[in-house]
């Protein structure tokens, strides 16, 4: 059972409780799904670079980039990119009941590691990093789980290059997407090159631009999490302010464990 004790700060009332260990990372799949009991799940990803995303193979799609290509252009774009303001729509395909959900909301990136997720449909949740601590707060559960944002957000997290963590070249496999390409997007597929620790992951971005239009990543029993941005603000001015979790009046804090002396950071390379 988590250890709780009872404390006082700046005359707001709240217990702070040590997660086990199983509850210390919250999945970031590629926006912010939390689940947390546990961590994300992942898939094998063996395929070979003629491969597709389902394991088919993938034809070369007309006036479509090579998939390395794709890459280079997408981390050009964001290498150039220091903040980030849009409006997402998440759909969550639950594949055992054959459900979906879908939740809106916007999001706010600025670097190094700094983000704010702010759910509003269908259910209010906001997820905010400072880049030195990551807050997820339910308001419907008076409860937010505080994490050590390096422990929580690592490089192969699908969007983690909005953030400044991690490079997609150096954290991904590039592949052809059986989606292929159209007039309006750009499809890539990305395998995880060192870690199991992610689902397939595909990528749709726009052929212009090369900014994200949408991210999805489906887990080993088909659950599929798909999310969309519109109405993108890139360099958008965005005060530090907003990327400060203020803990309201009442709300229980279950603190996860901070990682290991000497675990290097996201994107730091082995030595």
């Amino acid at each position: 059972m988590p250890v709780s004790s009872a404390g006082t700060d700046s005359g707001v009332t709240r217990r702070e409780q040590q997660a086990r260990p199983a509850a210390s990372r919250p999945s970031l799949e590629p926006a912010v799904t939390v689940r947390s009991a546990a961590t994300p799940a992942t898939v094998r990803t063996a395929s070979t670079p003629a491969k597709a995303g389902n394991g088919k193979t993938a034809a070369a799609a007309d006036g479509c980039p090579e998939p390395e290509v794709i890459v280079r252009k997408l981390q050009a774009r964001y290498d150039t990119t220091a903040a980030f303001r849009a409006d997402f729509r998440q759909e969550t395909t639950v594949a055992a009941l054959g459900q979906s959900e879908e939740a809106h909301g916007t999001v706010a990136f600025k670097k190094p590691g700094k983000m704010r997720w702010e759910f509003r449909t269908p259910h209010t949740q906001s997820i905010v990093s400072d880049g030195t601590t990551l807050w997820i707060y339910q308001p419907a559960e008076r409860q937010v789980l505080k994490v050590p944002f390096h422990a929580a957000f690592v490089s192969t997290t699908p969007v983690s290059f909005l953030a400044g963590v991690g490079r997609i070249s150096d954290d991904f496999r590039a592949e052809r997407d059986r989606r292929g390409c159209s007039a309006g997007r750009v499809q890539v597929y990305l395998v995880p090159r060192d870690t199991q620790d992610l689902g397939s992951l595909a990528m749709t971005v726009d052929p212009e631009t090369f900014d994200i239009v949408e991210a999805s990543v489906t887990d080993p029993i088909g659950n599929v999490t798909t999310v969309s941005f519109t109405n993108v603000e890139r360099n958008a001015e965005i005060a530090d302010r907003e990327f400060r979790f203020e803990l309201p009046p009442g709300v229980d804090v279950v603190a996860a464990p901070a990682p290991p002396p000497g675990t290097p950071a996201p994107g730091t390379p082995p030595p």
